[in-house]
């Protein structure tokens, strides 16, 4: 069943980027390896797992690939000169098993849902991407939830310009651990009983998140 999305592609509340950027009190500068090449908010050398536009914002999860795995990942929102939302944002690597996890769900009628959260005990991104049924409809996006509030934001059009990476398998039990948590508004869907994790969650530790840029105002 197509989950009922009551907010416009792209539109961002007031309230909930308030509250997002007050989980991010620590920024640090952008370094020139940090900056998105142009076209893409991801950085030179890593890899576009998940990137479509929403709005006049675009979204990308991005990843450095390591041996049959991705030694890093890093959710963006924004635009190439103004990231309103990039995590982790450490100045050393952090392992993605520590801050992320996602799986695969189907709802017994031919949908797949593909998804991966990212989370710093606060604030969660949770990148989707829906395929109703074979040759059904498509949908993709990132579902914001921050302290009580939740924000979905939708990719623009019914296709979204790369969304295969989320289906990886270096990416769901081996980079991240497994998680049968299936996003808010699919309720139809379920998750699998999968192979044990190449990837064990420690969710005990969890990184410092920060945009990359503050906004302009």
């Amino acid at each position: 069943m197509k989950m009922d999305r009551k907010y416009h592609p792209g539109a961002l509340a007031p309230a909930l980027i308030c509250l997002a950027l007050a989980a991010f009190p620590d920024a640090r500068a952008q370094s020139p390896s940090d900056t998105p090449t142009q076209g893409s908010l991801c950085p030179a050398g890593q890899t576009t797992l998940f990137a479509c536009s929403s709005g006049q914002k675009q979204i990308a999860v991005c990843g450095k690939p390591g041996n049959d795995t991705y030694d890093e990942l890093r959710y963006r929102y924004g635009t190439e000169r103004n990231l309103e939302a990039d995590f982790p944002n450490e100045a050393e690597p952090v392992p993605p098993r520590l801050f992320a996890s996602g799986n695969r769900a189907s709802n017994g009628a031919g949908g797949t849902l593909n998804y991966l959260h990212l989370s710093d005990g606060r604030t969660r991104f949770t990148v989707f991407s829906e395929t109703s049924s074979p040759g059904g409809y498509e949908s993709s996006g990132v579902l914001v939830e921050n302290r009580g509030h939740s924000e979905t934001h939708l990719c623009d059009g019914q296709t979204p310009g790369q969304v295969e990476g989320l289906s990886d398998p270096k990416l769901i039990g081996k980079a991240v651990p497994r998680d049968e948590r299936v996003p808010e508004g699919f309720p139809t869907y379920q998750v699998s009983p999968q192979p044990t994790d190449q990837a064990s969650p420690e969710p005990s530790a969890q990184p410092s998140p920060g945009p990359a840029a503050q906004p302009s105002h």
